[in-house]
């Protein structure tokens, strides 16, 4: 049995939407579920769909910072 691990920092993180992160490779990702999250193109803008909700790039820049502080339980 092959078994690979892939190890990704998340680097940037969205206001409001806690449970998804940029990591260092640019890609979003879901952090409950641990997947990545597809580019979309609908009606010809270009963004991701936050469960129901479609966010376009450009409507997503001003929600992203940096955490600093992660608690870390041990």
């Amino acid at each position: 049995m092959i078994s690979l691990t892939k190890h990704i920092e998340i680097k940037w993180f969205i206001d409001g939407y806690e449970s998804y992160g940029f990591g260092t490779d640019k890609k979003l990702y879901n952090l409950r579920t641990n997947r990545e999250l597809k580019q979309c193109l609908n009606n010809g803008s270009i963004g991701y769909w936050f469960g129901k909700k479609f966010m376009v790039l450009k409507s997503i820049k001003p929600l992203l910072y940096k955490e600093n502080n992660i608690f870390c339980p041990f």
